[in-house]
């Protein structure tokens, strides 16, 4: 085990992963690899004898384990956010469990929106054909592919995008408490990357993953 260099290396994909607003490359066989180095770390026990080299390896212990949950932390983040506004990402670039946080999110947000739909058909309020046509939205799948008549499906998302029209994205003041990494608001829009103590309106639906993420708290406006 070459310790400075497996420390160099964690440590530069930890500020890849700070400074890029996407997911950086993590594969199942590299988290496989920190795991180890982590594991062979913790377990190790440094002669305390030498004061001196005890406390450089005790220092690389207490940095490999904060670079490696931080990762961690900064990528759930930024897959929380990219499931939020549905947009897509590299299957490649995650481990299995990101993975399936990102399938098990996209998955709950499209069935909220199907049956959102479909409460908004039964309540028979119609937009004209030509508005659907006009708004260029994508169709959800379920709809597209289901049984219900053209006219139907036309009702449906006629209302789903005059929802989209008018429906505003509410902001919360956070103050940030510690260094965050770029994200995706609901609104599609980038924010960020923030230090401590900055200052800055964000998407409510974000700013709650955020304060729960402890990257911010929320500022209560007098």
């Amino acid at each position: 085990m070459d310790l400075k260099r497996d420390y160099e290396n964690l440590y530069q994909h930890w500020l890849n992963e700070f400074q890029q607003v996407d997911l950086t490359k993590l594969n199942q066989k590299l988290f496989d690899k920190y795991n180890k180095l982590l594991n062979s770390i913790d377990n190790h026990q440094e002669n305390e004898t030498d004061n001196i080299k005890f406390q450089v390896f005790e220092s690389y212990k207490k940095n490999l384990n904060y670079l490696s949950e931080d990762l961690l932390r900064m990528r759930e983040l930024k897959i929380i956010n990219t499931a939020l506004a549905l947009k897509e990402i590299n299957i490649g670039n995650v481990i299995e469990a990101e993975k399936l946080l990102y399938q098990n999110l996209v998955s709950s947000i499209k069935g909220y929106k199907k049956v959102k739909a479909i409460s908004i058909f039964e309540g028979g309020e119609e937009l004209k054909t030509e508005e659907i046509i006009e708004s260029k939205v994508e169709i959800e799948p379920e709809i597209a592919q289901s049984e219900l008549s053209l006219k139907e499906k036309e009702s449906i998302i006629s209302e789903i995008v005059n929802k989209q029209k008018t429906e505003q994205v509410d902001f919360t003041l956070l103050r940030f408490i510690r260094k965050t990494p770029p994200l995706v608001g609901i609104d599609l829009i980038n924010y960020g990357p923030f230090e401590e103590e900055d200052i800055a309106y964000i998407p409510s639906q974000n700013a709650i993953i955020l304060v729960l993420e402890k990257f911010a708290e929320k500022v209560e406006i007098p």
